[in-house]
């Protein structure tokens, strides 16, 4: 009876450890941890170099879990605010069909005037949309969930911020001019966490903002009705799919085989054409402009 005494202490103990260990791996600066699990196996470091910690039973952190990491059974339990989309996770990997709970959504921004939309926009691919709005305009969270990224970008989304949220997607707000919140902050559907301003790569005051699931940018006006400001269903659930809510992906795979031309001194179309054995016509299509359109020099024009 001794010896089982003891035996249960030692184990009690050993659990109490393990919890107070991951605790503590938990609380480390997330910018320096990237923790997630294979197989029940938990791995820590950067995304280059991961040890494993310990084999902890899912079941005895599961609730811990969930309150560090929302939607952790899809995320895998990676969590890190060094990379916008650090899952791999292609596409036709991702699961056919999700169900998105859009209960709790709230706008984003009082404006609801599109700028921008999703998709190709130039030589590059807009990944979000943008919604024109009022210097320091308060900036929305569209859902609950925590804040995995705060961060600048002083030639791309300005000051952004990307909430996880509970019912798996992941939203992103750009360009704003202050930041309310910080990492590993938890919000509510609704609360502030910016002012809208014209931060980064941008030509006036705007809200760009952006959709994701998996680490995969989608329509936001699959999901959303940007005029009417509420969600694309009467019962405010929102079935994901990669046949309806990714139809831009021939495009993207298009744009991933695209090849250009930086237009030199006496350039011309039909010069460029003849070089990459093309045409002009499939020159303006690629590149939306007409046979009498004037070239810059170092002007793209893509002509795959």
């Amino acid at each position: 009876m001794h010896d089982f005494c003891e035996l249960k202490f030692e184990i009690r103990m050993t659990m109490k450890l393990r919890h107070i260990i991951f605790t503590l791996i938990l609380s480390l600066p997330i910018n320096t941890t990237f923790l997630y699990s294979i197989n029940t196996q938990y791995y820590i470091g950067n995304p280059d170099t991961l040890e494993v910690i310990d084999s902890l039973s899912i079941d005895i952190e599961a609730d811990s879990l969930q309150e560090s990491f929302p939607a952790h059974e899809i995320y895998n339990y990676i969590w890190t605010s060094v990379r916008m989309n650090p899952y791999k996770v292609s596409i036709d990997s991702m699961p056919d069909s999700v169900l998105i709970d859009c209960r709790e959504f709230h706008y984003p921004t009082m404006s609801n005037r599109v700028t921008s939309p999703f998709g190709m926009r130039g030589w590059r691919y807009h990944y979000g949309i943008d919604l024109g709005i009022q210097y320091r305009d308060t900036i929305y969270a569209a859902f609950s969930g925590k804040i995995r990224i705060v961060d600048y970008e002083s030639r791309g989304y300005g000051h952004y911020v990307v909430i996880r949220h509970d019912n798996y997607l992941e939203t992103v707000y750009a360009h704003m001019t202050r930041v309310f919140v910080k990492t590993n902050d938890i919000v509510k559907a609704g609360d502030p966490i910016g002012l809208g301003g014209s931060t980064g790569r941008s030509t006036g005051p705007h809200l760009h903002f952006e959709t994701r699931f998996l680490g995969n940018a989608f329509n936001p006006t699959k999901l959303i009705n940007f005029e009417t400001k509420t969600i694309n269903s009467n019962d405010s659930c929102y079935l994901l799919t990669k046949a309806g809510t990714y139809t831009h992906v021939k495009e993207l795979n298009s744009l991933s085989q695209a090849a250009y031309h930086k237009v030199k001194q006496g350039d011309t179309l039909s010069h460029i054409a003849k070089k990459y054995h093309t045409t002009v016509k499939q020159l303006c299509r690629l590149n939306k402009i007409k046979e009498t359109s004037i070239l810059r020099i170092g002007q793209r024009i893509r002509y795959r």
